[in-house]
């Protein structure tokens, strides 16, 4: 009887092109909802204490430099990105703070 190698599941290729190994340890690491830029249903008040929140886990967070760097390229960069809001309502992108 011959054994049969025991197959990992693959990660389709759409997912794992949203994989950065860089960001490996990250403190936003499964709560990413909260360091998008805007969320459903939430006042501007709940916006300023929940990104607030979130620009503070970045100042602990031991990928910050990396995370910068994945951040600037970033075609137009959403959220909490090291510490860095993008894209918030009212505020201009990335690049248009640069300009």
């Amino acid at each position: 009887m011959t054994r049969r190698a025991s197959r990992l599941p693959q990660i389709p290729d759409p997912i794992a092109s949203l994989i950065d190994e860089r960001l490996s340890g990250a403190r936003c690491a499964g709560k990413s909802p909260l360091f998008d830029a805007e969320l459903d249903d939430e006042t501007s008040e709940e916006r300023s204490e929940r990104l607030s929140w979130a620009r503070g886990q970045c100042t602990r967070c031991p990928v910050q430099g990396p995370c910068r760097t994945a951040g600037s390229e970033q075609e137009r960069p959403l959220g909490v990105w090291a510490g860095r809001i993008h894209g918030q309502p009212g505020r201009p992108h990335l690049e248009e703070t640069h300009a």
